[in-house]
């Protein structure tokens, strides 16, 4: 065997193990208490995949391609301000389902959207409604 087709074997490899790491590392957060899926919009128009998770007081988000174990973006529940819920619009269509909803939020960060399916929305606002009161 050549040195060239033992290269090749082992990166062959090493995509395929990054590949089910990933996939692993998705299905163990969707199953774990507190996740769901979440899409987040960046730049414009385009959206990103992820996986929420409800940790204490905080809405963590994890992109969906990547091995990380740190949360992309945290949403503090304190900070959190919903500013308006909305059905997919046409552009939105060809990369949500159409039963998602589109939930524009603020926080100490800035403006953020969420595109999550409609049982999500609600734990996503019952989590949100569920603070202790601010004074």
């Amino acid at each position: 065997m050549r040195i060239v087709d033992a290269l090749a074997i082992v990166v062959i490899l090493v995509v395929v193990v990054a590949f089910a790491l990933i996939v692993a590392r998705q299905r163990y957060m969707l199953r774990s208490a507190g996740g769901i899926a979440l899409a987040v919009r960046v730049r414009g128009n385009r959206w990103q995949y992820g996986i929420g998770r409800y940790v204490g007081e905080e809405l963590q988000w994890f992109r969906a391609l990547g091995i990380g174990t740190r949360p992309t973006r945290s949403l503090r529940r304190s900070e959190l301000k919903v500013l308006r819920r909305s059905n997919p619009s046409v552009n939105d269509l060809a990369a949500l389902p159409a039963s998602a909803v589109i939930v524009e939020c603020s926080d100490s960060a800035g403006p953020i959207t969420l595109g999550l399916g409609e049982g999500a929305f609600t734990g996503f606002i019952s989590w949100l409604e569920s603070s202790a009161p601010r004074f």
